[in-house]
């Protein structure tokens, strides 16, 4: 009997080692159909990989291998564009450029409550401030010249130079009395200036977010996407390299692996990870696998490499050592 079987299990494993073996063909055709026929929620099973992603990310995040990996990157991506010396339009795929184009091209308006709200925030406010304030002075200050020629304008310009002719007391005065004159017409300017433009940044404001929201300008606003992008795209690789490459590296992949462990460690992380593959399950339409890669018209190729491949395994492994044991075993 035992016999028998012996002669049974290597008459098997010939079968199943031949070159040509119908057997193992089918055996992959079978483990091929299954993953196909099997519903997407068994196939990714919601609870089960987010505990997986995050543990990995979680082990990944804790590692050295972290910080060396995303400094790494990093390091290689600002490599790769310092070599691009020319315009990243003639560097980047003509298909990529296109699209782009085509994307900033579409006529929409953003929401303007949103981009209030992304607009009107303290740090901005006070960039605006200072430009405003700033352009007010040089102007007011452009507009003073004239008045040189006005009765007032003499009268100062005589003030001063008595001031200079004179030592001592008349003149020290004199010089002291222009010196207050100038100094409290500038307090004027720049006192005037700072109260406008607090009280024009939210009108500013506002109209920026009409002119950017308002729908009847869809097509300046495309105007205006499409004439950032093609400033872009003038720019050499090696310029944009040379703007990441400003700061410390090492610095910005420590922030960027803290910020990760940050959320990883915050409660719930795990649950908001099952929650969103669970919306992704959910929000499918299709019963299985091979429905969804047939709707996007790759199921023949998918089934004919996972074929392959799959049968490619089988052979190595029924080629070892180790499978030969087990089937002896299972055989016996």
């Amino acid at each position: 009997m035992a016999g028998s079987k012996t002669q049974a299990s290597r008459k098997l494993l010939a079968t199943l080692r031949d070159d040509d073996s119908t057997a193992l063909h089918a055996l992959a055709k079978l483990i091929v159909d299954d993953a196909l026929d099997r519903p997407l929620h068994d196939l990714v099973e919601a609870e089960r990989s987010a505990a997986l992603i995050h543990e990995a990310l979680s082990a990944w995040q804790q590692s050295d291998l972290a910080h060396d990996s995303i400094s790494r990157n990093w390091s290689q991506l600002i490599h790769w564009l310092e070599s691009q010396q020319d315009p990243l339009g003639e560097v980047l795929p003509q298909e990529f450029l296109d699209g782009a184009t085509a994307l900033a091209a579409q006529p929409f308006s953003p929401n303007r409550e949103l981009l209030l709200a992304l607009l009107d925030r303290p740090a901005f406010r006070q960039l605006i401030r200072e430009l405003l304030v700033d352009t007010l002075i040089s102007f007011g200050k452009r507009l003073r010249a004239p008045v040189a020629g006005t009765r007032l304008g003499k009268g100062l310009s005589g003030l001063g130079r008595m001031a200079r002719s004179r030592s001592g007391g008349v003149g020290s005065l004199a010089g002291e009395l222009v010196g207050v004159v100038s100094e409290g017409v500038e307090r004027q300017l720049e006192g005037r200036a700072t109260e406008f433009a607090d009280g024009a940044l939210s009108s500013i404001l506002h109209k920026l977010a009409d002119y950017l929201c308002e729908p009847g300008r869809a097509e300046e606003q495309a105007a205006l996407r499409k004439a950032l992008l093609e400033g872009l795209w003038q720019l050499t690789g090696a310029q944009v390299a040379a703007e990441m490459a400003r700061g410390d590296v090492d610095a910005k992949a420590d922030v960027m692996r803290r910020s990760l462990g940050l959320w990883l460690e915050r409660p719930g992380a795990e649950e908001q990870l099952q929650g969103w593959l669970s919306e992704m399950l959910r929000a499918g339409e299709f019963q299985n696998l091979g429905e969804l890669l047939d709707s996007l018209g790759l199921l023949p190729t998918v089934r004919e490499q996972g074929l392959e491949q799959t049968e490619q395994r089988l052979q190595e492994i029924v080629a070892g050592d180790a499978f030969e044991q087990w089937l002896s075993g299972a055989m016996g």
